[in-house]
């Protein structure tokens, strides 16, 4: 009976101390804020999982050959590395790829740099023509997180290539959080030599 009154004489409490009823709503508006900003957003977790792709080129292999020489020793190479969860390997024409997941709370770098030492283990046993064995931070079937787009007016794309690899691309790996640089449209230097039958035959050369 005694909250009605009360609940009554809010309007007019409003209009003898208006100040005050400015105050307390600058105060509830204050608390409302601060309140945001300590809460912790769930909505969007950290979902990255700690993987390594290890990748091996193998000119001319057949994805039979490829997964009896390279993607067999990789894996159990990989599969020696403390806190491996799952591991997915995969065997191509020309070339091999290891998918490595780790059990959360893995340090990554420490996890790479075992992965490198279990692989140089094994790359002796490799076929001598394997190149490019490479091991990245990350998944290699993930998106590019950023894109970029580079041209020049006075180099060939051979050139700009180059350019690109050898002083670009390191560059971006020193970045805290790259895992990888890919170039895409590119275009290697290649030297194509013509043989003359005649001339050969003049030479007594076949």
């Amino acid at each position: 009976m005694k909250q009605q009154p009360m609940m009554e004489d809010l309007p007019s409490m409003a209009i003898r101390r208006p100040v005050l009823i400015v105050v307390l709503n600058l105060l509830i508006i204050i608390a409302g804020i601060a309140a945001i900003a300590g809460i912790e957003i769930r909505e969007l977790p950290d979902v990255d999982r700690p993987r390594i792709t290890v990748s091996a080129s193998f000119p001319g292999g057949s994805p039979e050959t490829v997964d009896t020489e390279v993607t067999s020793k990789l894996e159990g190479a990989v599969a020696r590395v403390s806190g491996v969860k799952t591991i997915r390997a995969q065997s191509e024409e020309n070339n091999a790829r290891i998918v490595v997941e780790f059990r959360p709370g893995v340090n990554l770098d420490d996890a790479a740099n075992e992965t490198r030492e279990s692989v140089a283990r094994v790359q002796r046993e490799l076929p001598e023509e394997v190149e490019r064995v490479s091991i990245i931070k990350a998944d290699n079937d993930a998106e590019a997180v950023v894109s970029l787009t580079v041209s020049s007016d006075s180099l060939s794309l051979e050139a700009l290539t180059e350019r690109v690899d050898v002083d670009l691309a390191p560059q971006f790996l020193t970045i805290p959080g790259v895992a990888d640089v890919r170039l895409n449209g590119d275009r290697e230097r290649v030297l194509r030599v013509r043989i003359d039958p005649l001339k050969l035959s003049s030479f007594n050369l076949t």
